[in-house]
């Protein structure tokens, strides 16, 4: 599959790239920049690929089949729109829009052709997250009676396209996503949100801070808290009849990372090293997938709009 480069953001460049590499059954051949073309050369002479001006002309290319698309989140859904309209395979960083509505049409065209849009929530293919839902599986914290999770960072560089509200910034875009995926994984399909609240910072136009309950048909909630103001904070904390897991790179793990469970029951603490994964090269692999199976790709439509659903009722509760 040959694949071309929507941008030559950072995910792209410091990511997307190293992982894609290790996938034989994709080859990138170009990668395309209008928005700051000094980005252009050092990315193509690091990866040895073409360098093209226009994104309409990359997207219109007839020897590309696919096409990843690193944009800020406000302009995911003009270029994804394009490109499955030109009968390319999309993959999409998170959030796949800023709008439910926009997500159901990208899904809507790429159902209607029969092509794969997958969004880029990598760290739910990291093993870790198996490797937990296992152990609550097996009753090692007994019941389950409550779900935690936080994901927040430090201020970034005021040019940062978060703080950005025609680009898509804001904290629920970004890491609220994050919590909301993540709340999913353990809920299942019958996932609502029940309340949620976004604070601004003044001299900021986009929310700041937030957080979110979320619960399900059997009772079960899960606490989310999420920020782009705030200490680091990566966490998953899992409330049992017996005992808490928890774990602090749930979202973030690097490659060579092995992430640490911390398990407390009334026997004691015990500390469970797991296996270090390649999350961002897993969730390319699903991609590839998708693009070959067509109940994958259903799978993966749903999720979309779920996603996209839960966002838009956390902006809106």
């Amino acid at each position: 599959m040959r694949l071309g480069i929507i941008g030559c953001s950072e995910i792209a460049f410091r990511r997307f790239m190293p992982a894609v590499k290790e996938i034989e059954e994709i080859e990138v051949v170009a990668v395309a920049e209008e928005y700051d073309q000094s980005k252009l050369e050092p990315f193509c002479k690091e990866y040895g690929i073409e360098g093209m001006d226009s994104f309409d002309a990359l997207i219109a290319r007839q020897d590309i089949d696919a096409l990843y698309i690193p944009q800020p989140p406000a302009l995911h859904f003009q270029w994804a729109k394009k490109a499955l309209e030109s009968g390319k395979h999309v993959l999409i960083e998170k959030p796949s829009t800023t709008r439910l509505q926009d997500s159901r049409e990208l899904v809507k065209l790429a159902k209607e052709n029969q092509l794969a849009l997958h969004e880029n929530y990598m760290f739910r293919y990291h093993t870790q997250i198996e490797d937990i839902r296992k152990m609550v599986l097996e009753g090692v914290i007994g019941d389950l009676r409550n779900i935690r999770c936080s994901f927040g960072f430090p201020m970034r560089a005021q040019n940062d396209f978060r703080y950005n509200k025609a680009l898509g910034g804001g904290a629920l875009l970004d890491a609220g996503g994050y919590t909301a995926k993540l709340a999913t994984l353990f809920l299942g399909e019958t996932i609502r949100v029940d309340a949620s609240t976004l604070n601004n910072l003044e001299d900021f136009e986009v929310d700041m801070f937030g957080s979110a309950q979320f619960s399900n048909e059997e009772g079960l909630v899960c606490q989310a808290s999420f920020g782009m103001d705030n200490g680091y904070q990566c966490s998953l904390e899992l409330w049992g009849s017996k005992g808490r897991i928890i774990t602090n790179r749930i979202f973030t793990a690097p490659e060579n990372f092995n992430p640490v469970v911390l398990v407390e029951t009334a026997e004691g603490k015990k500390e469970i090293v797991l296996e270090a994964d390649m999350h961002f090269k897993k969730s390319i692999e699903q991609f590839v997938e998708e693009v070959h199976n067509e109940e994958k790709r259903m799978g993966m439509y749903k999720e979309i709009v779920l996603q996209a659903k839960l966002v838009e009722d956390m902006r809106g509760r």
